[in-house]
């Protein structure tokens, strides 16, 4: 439940964004990671969760870690918003064999027909076993805190709006009940009832979290500490402290 990094060192050609630092983000570490456009913190992020490599040092992840990127991954764009979501929980094989049958189910050949039948209604007592309703009561409920209306979960998210699709993104994140979070710009596409949901959201998680945010009010709500990456120095700034305290030492 954790993320620990020695000597990370981080360069972008023959720019090195963050010299050779060591930090560690543990549960209960709300931190907000702040600095001027272009000084490494979207990078920072991935190398972090490992989709770029550093320069020097290491970085290791203990627990599951959540992660919403400022540029969401494709995914499936026949996948309905609602699976989307559900993929992030360990039900999701169980829902992929009742699509899956449920496809199989529309062949004209009545031996194929037949026999997706029978797995169609074995997927759906497993589903039925393993909570799956109240866990997909679960995922509607949370997509709809965010501005996604329930007819909208069994939409192909390719008919969705880039808008829609990095709602759904940050909906399955926190679905996830991941142990750490790492959040680029998630008031991104939200309107100020789901801001406020978000802020109330992250206020009462027990994790860790790291999160860049343009909104100082979701930086004033939630952080308890502040890390600045000051590109001039390559270097972060750690701050013990909320936002307010942080703006006024700094």
């Amino acid at each position: 439940m954790a993320i620990d990094a020695q000597g990370l060192t981080i360069q972008i050609g023959a720019r090195t964004l963050l010299n050779p630092t060591d930090f560690h983000v543990t549960k209960g570490d709300k931190i907000g990671l702040v600095g001027r456009n272009g000084a490494g913190k979207t990078t920072l992020t991935r190398v972090i969760t490992a989709e770029t490599l550093p320069a020097g040092g290491s970085v290791k992840v203990s627990g599951s870690l959540g992660y919403l990127p400022q540029d969401t991954h494709a995914a499936d764009p026949e996948q309905s918003a609602l699976d989307r979501i559900m993929s992030a929980r360990d039900i999701s094989s169980i829902v992929s064999r009742i699509r899956k049958a449920e496809k199989d189910m529309t062949n004209p050949d009545p031996d194929i027909m037949t026999k997706a039948m029978n797995r169609y209604d074995k997927a759906i007592n497993d589903f039925e076993k393993a909570g799956g309703y109240a866990v997909q009561s679960e995922a509607i409920s949370m997509a709809n805190s965010l501005g996604l209306p329930q007819e909208v979960m069994k939409q192909a998210l390719g008919t969705l709006s880039g808008g829609q699709r990095r709602r759904i993104e940050l909906a399955r994140i926190l679905f996830s009940n991941a142990d750490t979070l790492i959040l680029d710009e998630p008031t991104n596409h939200l309107d100020a009832d789901s801001i406020v949901w978000l802020r109330n959201y992250l206020k009462r998680f027990e994790g860790g979290f790291l999160v860049i945010s343009h909104s100082t009010e979701l930086l004033d709500e939630v952080v308890n500490k502040v890390w600045h990456l000051d590109a001039q120095l390559a270097q972060i700034d750690m701050y013990s402290m909320g936002w307010k305290a942080y703006l006024h030492q700094r």
